[in-house]
């Protein structure tokens, strides 16, 4: 990795860590460049604005669910294994220093985000939602998953329960992931 890249990366990795401690209006390039040693011209150098900046991170972790969903969108499958690898993947979150998502972050300050900032988290909301409420209509469908209502809506309350418990983690450690999620997998009939 050239110099440049693991600057651009250093700066990304810093600034996912002030935003999700902070929110978007809790950090600045002063708040970036001071811990990694580098002038404030050298993420301007990368990120002329802080939307731009932002406007990567959502990005990123865009990147990150469609890679982990577009095998399962593609062409179907099990329901199980796909909710599994969610909370799998929230628990590792949690565990590597990023306690809330970039969703969740982002949250905090939205009435002052750049309208395009908006519409790029909106943008990963509804892909996430659109992915979790295909798993569970396939998983319905296929006799996985047993639950009333529209699966949209269910989609909603898991990705805002997993929310919530990211934030309740917080002060409580993770350890409340396995009993949390034990009873999504009651409430969708999956320990039949």
């Amino acid at each position: 990795m050239n110099a440049l890249t693991n600057t651009r990366e250093q700066i990304i990795e810093t600034a996912h860590q002030l935003m999700l401690q902070r929110g978007y209006n809790g950090f600045s390039y002063k708040d970036i460049s001071k811990p990694l040693g580098v002038k404030n011209a050298a993420i301007h150098y990368h990120f002329p604005c802080k939307a731009d900046l932002v406007r990567e991170l959502i990005r990123e972790n865009h990147e990150l669910l469609k890679q982990m969903t577009g095998e399962f969108m593609a062409y179907g499958g099990e329901a199980r294994p796909q909710l599994e690898g969610l909370f799998a993947f929230t628990v590792q979150q949690c565990g590597c220093g990023r306690p809330i998502c970039i969703i969740g972050a982002l949250a905090v300050d939205y009435e002052d985000l750049p309208e395009d900032i908006k519409a790029a988290n909106e943008a990963f909301i509804s892909d996430s939602t659109s992915w979790l409420s295909r798993v569970l209509e396939l998983g319905r469908e296929q006799g996985e998953l047993e639950f009333n209502g529209d699966p949209e809506i269910k989609a909603m309350l898991i990705m805002a329960s997993i929310q919530g418990l990211r934030q309740i983690a917080r002060f409580h450690g993770t350890g409340v992931f396995a009993k949390a999620f034990d009873q999504i997998r009651i409430d969708l009939g999956m320990n039949t």
